[in-house]
């Protein structure tokens, strides 16, 4: 779903301490920058809390454990008001706004349609227009039905799923920046698999460094971007495809249509002040294509998008961003 990202940047003085560890259905890797006067200890037992913190969220989250929240959740009766920790309706609150700000492009719903079109990854066969159709019944941020006061939520269709994929990442990755500077840490940066969250800075004299991977060219770096306390994610059509009968399909579904998502965008990159939200809206621009650019104007985001005009890459960024060589500017 997510391109990979590279970091750089000089400084001797600092020393960096990583590590890399399976997590959420991807690679996560934390990295802390320490300076001379300041402890490996401390960063080391850091890192651990702040992985830690990762495998605590992929818990409540996770469409793959049976005793996730939402999984729970997803089991439950429509019209029934099911009683969920504080923390998970809070991120399904949220999700649901990110769906209406997107008109629905991104939306937490979409599970019954990437089920479907699961399977005609694994089978080879195109789901036909009555299961889609059947499947789009099931989709619609707007049946979600949400009780703060009881911490309640329920389906008001039969066969309704959530999936958390488009945010939860996200959300993991700005719960491990918590924790990393709760913990003393004030440079560092964890990628979740894309999902990137940049604190502070590499070293006194250079901001982390970001390499935006072309999208059909796996080992060429686009541009790169140097950031400071901001998330960063980047959603494209080239980790995840899939094929059947000779045609390309993006494992990126439009909600709307039920459809995967055309060859016009490849990759769409968002930076914004929290991965969480970077992650949701970098889905949504997929889907909106140039079309979304004003609603990521509108939210004070920044934006890159990669087009696909007959072959050739169209690259299209928000107001604010620059290039300067190889380099983004803001």
């Amino acid at each position: 779903m997510l391109s990979s990202c590279s970091y750089s940047g000089s400084g001797r003085e600092n020393r960096i301490i990583e590590r890399t560890e399976p997590a959420m259905g991807t690679i996560v890797t934390i990295k802390v920058s320490v300076a001379p006067e300041e402890s490996e200890t401390a960063a080391r037992d850091a890192i651990g809390l702040a992985m830690g913190e990762i495998g605590r969220v992929e818990s409540l989250f996770s469409v793959y454990r049976e005793d996730s929240q939402v999984a729970r959740i997803n089991r439950s009766r429509p019209n029934e008001p099911l009683k969920i920790d504080p923390e998970v309706f809070t991120l399904i609150e949220k999700s649901v706004g990110y769906s209406k700000d997107t008109d629905g492009a991104f939306d937490v719903t979409v599970k019954p349609l990437v089920d479907l079109w699961k399977l005609a990854k694994d089978s080879g066969v195109l789901p036909s227009e009555k299961d889609i159709r059947e499947a789009r019944a099931k989709v619609g941020y707007e049946k979600i039905m949400l009780d703060r006061d009881g911490m309640t939520i329920s389906f008001t269709t039969d066969g309704m799923s959530i999936d958390m994929g488009g945010v939860a990442k996200g959300y993991a990755t700005d719960r491990a920046i918590y924790i990393l500077r709760n913990n003393g840490m004030q440079n560092a940066i964890v990628d979740s698999g894309g999902d990137m969250y940049c604190l502070g800075t590499r070293n006194s004299a250079n901001r982390w460094t970001v390499g935006i991977q072309h999208p059909r060219d796996r080992g060429r770096i686009l541009y790169k971007i140097d950031l400071k306390d901001e998330g960063i994610d980047t959603s494209g059509d080239y980790e995840k495809y899939f094929m059947i009968g000779g045609k390309r399909y993006s494992h990126i579904i439009d909600p709307r249509t039920g459809y995967p998502i055309g060859d016009d965008v490849t990759s769409a990159t968002i930076i914004a002040k929290d991965s969480e939200t970077a992650d949701a809206y970098a889905t949504a621009l997929c889907v909106l294509g140039k079309a979304g650019m004003d609603i990521i104007d509108k939210k004070g985001l920044k934006s890159i998008i990669v087009r696909n005009n007959n072959g050739a890459m169209n690259v299209e960024m928000s107001k604010g961003l620059t290039v300067n060589g190889d380099k983004i500017e803001k």
